[in-house]
């Protein structure tokens, strides 16, 4: 039977890579299932994870303390990977923030914290690596208080420094837990330290709550319930912030995380933070009709898809019929499991607030939403990072394009953060991701498991050609191999339109001397000679072609005739029209704190790039340029080594703008070596 919603905890490891996350994560699930230590590499399971010894996607691990149910989300903490954390944090109702004792405040750490702010996601403060050289817990505490406000406080405190460091004291319960054993002492020389902390919490959680705050402030001392059941609300509501000591490496503190996960972070039914589509929250309530939202796909090439769902509302069975209201086709629920890293563990019914995962779905992929026939609901989606980094992609090996671009979609399904699209300007497939890390570990991912390779190279920059004066030409074909010829005549003028006009055509025809029927010829011949232009081959844009005059044969004139003769008189205007070379221009939008502002305005001038602003957003800076495209194509990578990865970009299309003459010849140089790589 189905455990309630109030006993069902979901909580997602997020912090900067090297925090301790996946570690914290492990131990937990060591102790939950009776040993002292870590249990393994249960999280960290990919063999990829396993060589590079890193947290690369999300994993999943069920497991029960103290009369609670547990799902962990343990997420990357590599910037390139991001998107895992933000989806966690959707999928989660509480955040454990794991921070490094020695560097708390890392790029990672402030990127996640603020997608939690958005999400409306309550947050514990974990502080790992105490036992490490030059490790001050107050003044790591100090550190978030400035940073994320004065809701932090700590709720236990180390028992000795650095190499020295033997357990924690817990501030409400008053007790101290060294070596697994547990003494209702303060320890020698703590009495200060103490006594200060534990004012700090209980004032911050008299704070949270009127009764408490008029109880405390008559000089009333809270009781051990009341301070813990204050604790439990204040969390839910994002007044208070936790902060636990731990070295997880020495297995010091990591029972006390556990503890304040099952008695005080919230239940999906405390704080509820799902809405459908037109903004109405969606109760946590096992008695309203199903909904379940699905936050992860893992794909694999033997076993097929497996759909991670965080059931929304209502309960489910085995064999349940249901909905996707995306595609509008029936799904069955095979058999429900809670996961342990790869491993499931089958359960017959699952309840709104838990976590679970179902095998091959036939139609369903993540972020869609599956719910009853009779009563459809699509639930909010989450919001991703923007792709910075991209490559032309190809199978390697021809004849292996369809295997290339189906294993490509596999992974995709897998980790919605990458994206393949189609350029139409270049007619190249795009395949874009948040870093070159992330690129390239997903075309690693692809030869490994489905045994085909993807060739991958810098995009092309999409120029133009256009016209800066007017010309006028003749176009002339004519054919004669015996029997009836071909003649065509074609008389023409053109000139410049304004940038972005595109072309247009005019029919300035009198008299007769070319037949309408064969004007439409003329323009369709043009219009294919538009297609490259005579400096390096790119398509010409923003010109007006008039046709003016030309000539016909009763017998021998065609369409095909006079359609090469359009082209050839545009062929022979456009290099007397001179023609001048256009690049694209982006409208480039950095975010980032203050302090960086000089260095990146700096190098976006030495990338021509143009100023167009700064405002302030928040406690950070928006700085806004227009920068030629092809200065762009390393511009994430460049980006993160002058910020420390602290900043984040956005780019769009805005305008084509004439390429200076003293760059023209290293852009048609660029062009002559691509083609060459080609042949």
């Amino acid at each position: 039977m189905a455990v309630e919603p109030e006993m069902i905890r979901n909580v997602c490891l997020i912090g900067h890579r090297g925090s301790g996350k996946t570690a914290l994560g492990e131990a937990m699930l060591g102790l939950a299932s009776g040993r002292k230590g870590a249990q393994g590499s249960i999280l960290d399971h990919a063999e990829e994870e396993i060589e590079r010894e890193m947290t690369l996607g999300m994993s999943v691990a069920h497991l029960e303390w103290k009369g609670r149910q547990v799902n962990v989300l343990d997420t990357p903490g590599d910037g390139g990977f991001i998107a895992d954390a933000f989806i966690a944090q959707r999928a989660a109702d509480c955040a454990i923030l794991v921070v490094h004792a020695q560097d708390p405040i890392q790029v990672v750490t402030e990127r996640v914290w603020r997608r939690g702010e958005k999400e409306g996601i309550p947050h514990i403060i974990v502080v790992n690596h105490l036992d490490r050289e030059r490790t001050d817990f107050s003044a790591v505490v100090e550190q978030l208080r400035e940073r994320f406000g004065m809701a932090v406080v700590p709720l236990n405190l180390p028992i000795g420094r650095e190499g020295g460091l033997r357990g924690v004291y817990g501030l409400l319960s008053g007790t101290s837990f060294v070596d697994g054993q547990q003494t209702a002492e303060v320890p020698t020389g703590m009495e200060e330290a103490v006594e200060e902390a534990k004012v700090q919490v209980l004032e911050t959680i008299a704070e949270s709550d009127d009764t408490l705050l008029e109880k405390y402030l008559e000089g009333e001392e809270l009781t051990t319930e009341e301070a813990f059941e204050g604790l439990r609300r204040g969390i839910a509501d994002g007044v208070i912030i936790p902060v636990l000591a731990t070295s997880v490496e020495k297995m010091i503190g990591v029972d006390r995380v556990l503890d304040v996960i099952a008695g005080s972070a919230p239940s999906p039914v405390d704080h509820s933070r799902w809405t459908n589509e037109d903004g109405e929250e969606v109760p946590c309530n096992p008695d309203v009709p199903f909904a379940a939202y699905v936050f992860k796909t893992y794909v694999d090439p033997f076993a097929g898809r497996l759909s991670v769902l965080r059931i929304v509302s209502g309960c489910c069975r085995s064999d349940e019929a249901l909905t996707n209201p995306r595609t509008g086709s029936a799904e069955r629920l095979g058999g429900i499991s809670h996961l342990s890293g790869k491993e499931r563990i089958s359960v017959n019914e699952a309840v709104a607030g838990d976590i679970v995962a179902v095998a091959k779905l036939k139609d369903t992929h993540t972020f869609d939403t599956l719910c009853r026939p009779e009563a459809p609901m699509v639930l909010a989606p989450v919001t991703l990072p923007e792709p910075t980094t991209a490559f032309a992609v190809g199978a390697k090996t021809r004849g292996e394009e369809e295997k290339v671009f189906e294993a490509i979609r596999r992974v995709i399904d897998e980790d919605p953060s990458l994206k393949l699209e189609r350029s139409e300007d270049t007619g190249e497939d795009i395949l874009t991701g948040l870093a070159q890390m992330h690129v390239e570990f997903a075309l690693e991912r692809i030869a490994r498991r489905y045994g085909v390779e993807v060739e991958a190279r810098a995009p092309k920059v999409p120029f133009r050609e256009t016209i800066s004066g007017t010309a006028q030409a003749q176009g002339r074909y004519k054919k004669q191999t015996g029997g009836r010829g071909q003649f065509g005549d074609a008389r023409i003028e053109i000139s410049p339109l304004p940038r972005g006009a595109g072309f247009e055509f005019e029919d300035a025809i009198v008299g007769g001397a070319i037949p309408r029927q064969f004007i439409p010829a003329v323009e369709k011949g043009i219009l294919e000679a538009l297609g490259e232009g005579p400096i390096a081959s790119y398509p010409v844009v923003d010109v007006k072609v008039r046709l003016y005059d030309g000539a016909f044969h009763s017998v021998d004139s065609s369409e095909m005739a006079f359609k090469v003769a359009g082209s050839m008189a545009f062929k022979n205007a456009v290099t007397q029209a001179r023609p001048v070379l256009l690049e694209p221009y982006v409208k480039v939008e950095v975010l980032a704190p203050a302090e960086l502002v000089g260095e990146i305005m700096g190098d976006l001038s030495g990338r021509r790039g143009r100023p167009m602003g700064i405002e302030q957003r928040g406690d950070r800076q928006l700085i806004q340029a227009e920068v030629p495209q092809i200065e762009m194509l390393t511009y994430a990578r460049d980006l993160r080594s002058i910020t420390g990865g602290r900043a984040n970009f956005h780019v769009e299309f805005v305008h084509y703008e004439e390429v200076p003459p003293n760059l023209v010849e290293k852009v048609l140089v660029a062009n002559e070596t691509e083609v060459a790589e080609k042949v």
